[in-house]
């Protein structure tokens, strides 16, 4: 069998020990689908010990733990870090009966099928966990294909997909053990007559991902990096700032911490916007033509020639989508690390991330790199979270003077 599928229906995963007495002897009762966790509910034969324990599904494919049904024992042979468990377990101590709507919508119906369960807290977990759908709608035409996503993701839903199933949720509610989420799913399961899950890797190799078929746009045609015109995004987020200095970064936190977020605020947006329009200018130094995008859910600034300000507070799919076209025009987007650079990356002909030493551990999660050659290095730059207006500049105008020198030794001289 196909290691990235999870068997349910008929007969479910049983390939698990007792965690309380050790014994292989171990019976699968059934399963639960609290929400971003799906658990196995399992006995053992030999003491009786009744106990859920993750599926290999998302996170819980390396960091999987074990939770006694009647004590309520957390058991953590892996050492999974407490950020996978501890929701989990506080979720199952204190469960949330509060109705949550969901919305089942057939598309095709298929009695065999493979669940690809996205659910989860972050935006960037939600979008890399539905990645991995291309590949059950592309190795396992077979099986239809169920995705359990939240509304807000629903025009990403790639073509082939057999059933959604729509859960109105916000993000930062999917953490907790919801009851009416485990108890749709299960009015569901009996419809089938074979069932699988999909594994849902937190990181699927995101150079095989054909974006297009997601967002029903087509990315930055490499080859003609040279031939369109240039356009810059920069991925402006209020969250998540680019500072220009140490002290910067100690006052903004401090402010936080003091519970004075809201104080100078704008400050500290202003000089975000500063040091955009300072890269900006340096780059049209050398590269006089080049326009420019901003996107970012945020307030829009001043009128800027040749800059389309598409900041919003508001999204909806027309806005997914323009600032989908944006990246898929440009041959650079400019950022901080984080979730959002996953799609301009996906789209755009390269990047230059503005990493903070904090996310070192985190380096490349956010970057759909498109390439698997030299091309790689050459267009996915990473820059000190200090870096000046005149770095990311630099950075941006080696990218358009040595393109064509490295396009030509790596992509057409060769065998």
């Amino acid at each position: 069998m196909d290691r990235h599928l999870v068997p349910v229906r008929p007969k479910l995963l049983a390939n698990r020990d007792c965690p309380s007495c050790g014994s292989t002897e171990v019976d699968a009762v059934g399963t639960v689908f609290p929400g971003v966790h799906v658990l196995g509910e399992y006995r053992c034969r030999s003491c009786g010990y009744a106990f859920y324990h993750d599926l290999p599904v998302g996170f819980a494919v390396d960091h999987d733990v074990s939770i006694g049904k009647e004590d309520g024992k957390l058991h953590n042979p892996k050492g999974a870090a407490g950020w996978v468990w501890s929701p989990l377990l506080e979720g199952f101590r204190a469960p949330i009966d509060t109705d949550v709507r969901i919305e089942r919508r057939v598309l095709r119906e298929r009695k065999r099928v493979v669940v690809l369960n996205t659910l989860d807290f972050l935006y960037g977990h939600v979008l890399l966990k539905l990645w991995n759908a291309q590949y059950y709608l592309d190795a396992h035409p077979d099986l239809g294909l169920v995705l359990i996503m939240p509304r807000s993701f629903e025009w990403l839903v790639p073509k082939g997909t057999a059933e959604v199933w729509l859960v109105d949720q916000r993000l930062g509610q999917a953490h907790g053990w919801y009851t009416a989420i485990d108890r749709f799913v299960q009015d569901q399961l009996p419809r089938y007559d074979e069932l699988f899950l999909g594994k849902g890797y937190a990181h699927p190799d995101k150079s095989k991902v054909d974006i297009e078929r997601f967002c029903g746009v087509a990315p930055f045609p490499l080859e003609k990096f040279v031939d369109q015109p240039r356009r810059i995004t920069f991925v402006l987020r209020e969250d998540r700032l680019w500072l220009r200095s140490p002290f910067f970064k100690f006052v903004h936190r401090a402010l936080n911490k003091i519970g004075l977020k809201g104080f100078a605020r704008w400050l500290f947006l202003a000089d975000q916007e500063r040091l955009a329009m300072a890269a900006l200018r340096r780059i049209r130094k050398h590269y006089p033509d080049v326009k420019a995008t901003i996107v970012g859910l945020g307030d829009r600034g001043g009128p800027v020639p040749g800059v389309d300000d598409l900041r919003t507070r508001r999204m909806d799919k027309d806005t997914e989508l323009r600032w989908c076209q944006a990246y898929s025009q440009s041959q650079v987007v400019i950022g901080v690390h984080g979730s959002n650079m996953l799609l301009p990356t996906a789209l755009a002909a390269g990047c230059i991330e503005i990493l903070p030493y904090d996310r070192y551990g985190n380096i490349v999660q956010d970057v759909a790199a498109r390439y698997r050659d030299v091309m790689q290095l050459f267009l996915y730059r990473f820059v000190d979270e200090f870096s000046s207006s005149r770095t990311v500049a630099r950075h941006a105008i080696s990218m358009f003077k040595d393109f064509p020198v490295y396009y030509r030794n790596n992509r057409i001289n060769i065998h």
